[in-house]
């Protein structure tokens, strides 16, 4: 019952930007009345400016009837988990390393267990595409392009017009044209016909309509429409525009994703600080490249760093890891012949090992992955403590999140996500592959969802709202899962995929998948440069391995 009740309180507490020491959840169980008690922490916390994590003096002052509004003597300095606004974090260890640092970071979203449940009735996934087709559709009422868009029902309703206009037509040449048309839908189907023309089947809640893409045909930037319609994938929210047949269909002059703004101003740091990104570390698997992942924690402390580097690593703060912390047990056949730790508890606790190496002026963030000990179904709470506790015992240096989650860091808005619809997007998308993430990235940015299609390799929880719709539009957006480094930036959003410190299983030889390890990307976040350092030696192999 315990642990059952430690994760619900921690939950409570996550999902308000706050955190607990150990010690204090310890004291609030052994009250004989913890939930009465996370009411009263909950009530009491009345200051923004204060210092958002849970001590055991704190929970003793508030049992104890004094006041704790005037003093935060009893929140810990050292140790911040999610803040609200710089907060000193002091550390007594010498050298220009460990000297004292500011941690601004905010959770702006991250999905929590509470959150992420569902029956899995029809109503549920009715909500959930009722919920990203409303709030896609809101990114394109806002737009000055596609203001005017109308109901698919009235749009099918203005075929009159066009069966008026062909019988005047015979008559006069000179007869009006059909009006011009503009709807959003979700794509409900798609397919080429034998003239090479794209059939597009759009739905709202008014009703579905057949739109057909021209081969041959140029939108107004000169760009093929098919090409466009090609890269059309099932479920998501699209807006075409065109001109209605008589039979009721729409032919197209353009196909418009929601796409981010051109004109935008990206969040900057105020002062030189930078963050790190790196994922799948695939702790436990006989591929490990823990050498390699030591060297990488040792330069971060200080050890072996290149002249060029020795102004730039100890500003590294913030270390992001987009999943895949461990390699996992039973992920996919025969996986044990791959294992060098068949634990999922001591593989975490491998990584625990190192990540503590790291300088107390680092902060890790991370995200679950497909391999970690989570649910398969996006979106993930975050990794759950019974089989983490090693990393959860590290404090408040780790913030432990769902997939996907909004970080604000220093003023720069930070998306994470592990990445897992580039399954299906290699196999859907013209000129996607592992090899080239950015591509299939960049795209989910244009059509605004992480997962649009649903029903592939990507599993999706029904829920009432769809969180992988991208909402706020990121600074800096962060993927791993194809264990293939990609920089890149699409309209001031920085692209990462962060790579891998996992060399090549055969079972990613089977799957084509060609990794780079040992690759890690860092942003300058006052002036959102990336940068990327290797801590594999490729020169020590014959090609990829």
């Amino acid at each position: 019952m315990k642990p059952t009740l430690r994760r619900s309180i921690l939950q409570r507490f996550l999902g308000l930007g706050l955190q607990i020491a150990p010690d204090a959840l310890d004291l609030i169980i052994n009250t004989g009345e913890p939930t009465a008690v996370v009411d009263r922490i909950i009530a009491a916390r009345i200051d923004p400016t204060a210092v958002p994590v849970i001590s055991r003096q704190y929970v003793e002052t508030l049992l104890g009837g004094k006041d704790n509004t005037t003093s935060s003597t009893g929140l810990q300095e050292t140790v911040v988990v999610v803040e609200r606004r710089p907060d000193e974090i002091v550390s007594h260890e010498a050298g220009n390393y460990e000297k004292p640092r500011t941690w601004a970071l905010d959770v702006i979203q991250s999905p929590t267990l509470d959150a992420v449940g569902s029956e899995g009735t029809v109503q549920d996934f009715h909500a959930l595409f009722m919920d990203r087709f409303n709030r896609i559709r809101r990114m394109f009422v806002t737009r000055v392009d596609t203001q005017g868009a109308i109901r698919i029902e009235d749009a099918v309703a203005r075929k009159k017009f066009a069966r008026r206009a062909s019988l005047m037509g015979r008559r006069d040449r000179r007869a009006e044209k059909p009006p011009a048309t503009k709807i959003i839908g979700m794509v409900r189907n798609k397919s080429v016909s034998r003239s090479r023309n794209i059939i597009v089947e759009l739905e709202d809640p008014s009703g579905t309509i057949t739109c057909v893409i021209p081969s041959g045909r140029s939108d107004i930037d000169g760009q093929s429409l098919v090409r466009r319609g090609n890269g059309l994938l099932l479920d998501e929210v699209v807006c075409i525009s065109g001109i209605i047949d008589r039979d009721g269909r729409l032919i197209a002059d353009d196909v418009i994703y929601p796409d981010i703004p051109v004109a935008r101003e990206p969040g900057r740091a105020e002062r030189e600080v930078y963050a790190a990104f790196i994922s799948d570390i695939h702790c436990g698997s006989n591929e490990f490249l823990e050498d390699e992942f030591e060297r990488f924690v040792r330069w971060m402390a200080g050890h072996d760093v290149e002249p060029e580097d020795n102004k730039m690593v100890p500003k590294i703060e913030y270390l992001f890891i987009a999943g895949d912390l461990c390699d996992g047990v039973g992920v996919y056949p025969d996986q044990e012949k791959d294992l060098l730790i068949d634990s999922v508890h001591e593989q975490y606790s491998l990584l625990a090992h190192y990540l503590a190496k790291l300088p107390a002026r680092v902060k890790i963030i991370t995200i679950p992955g497909n391999h970690d000990a989570c649910r398969q179904a996006l979106p993930k709470p975050p990794i759950p403590e019974y089989f983490a506790d090693a990393l959860y015992k590290l404090g408040n240096r780790i913030l432990m999140l769902g997939d996907p989650s909004y970080v604000l860091v220093e003023g720069v808005t930070v998306l994470l996500t592990h990445g897992d619809s580039l399954d299906d997007l290699v196999t859907q998308l013209p000129g996607a592959s592992y090899k080239s993430p950015a591509i299939p990235m960049i795209e989910l940015l244009r059509k605004r969802h992480l997962a649009p299609l649903y029903g592939g390799k990507t599993e999706l929880a029904p829920l009432s709202r769809d969180w992988l719709v991208i909402d706020r539009i990121p600074d800096i957006v962060h993927f791993g899962h194809a264990h293939h480094n990609a920089v890149d930036n699409y309209r001031g959003v920085q692209i990462i995929n962060s790579g891998t410190f996992q060399a090549q299983t055969d079972f990613m030889r089977k799957q084509g998948v060609v990794p780079t390890p040992g690759i890690v990307t860092i942003v300058n976040l006052k002036t959102g440069a990336p940068v990327v350092r290797m801590f594999y030696d490729f020169s020590e192999i014959n090609g990829p391995r």
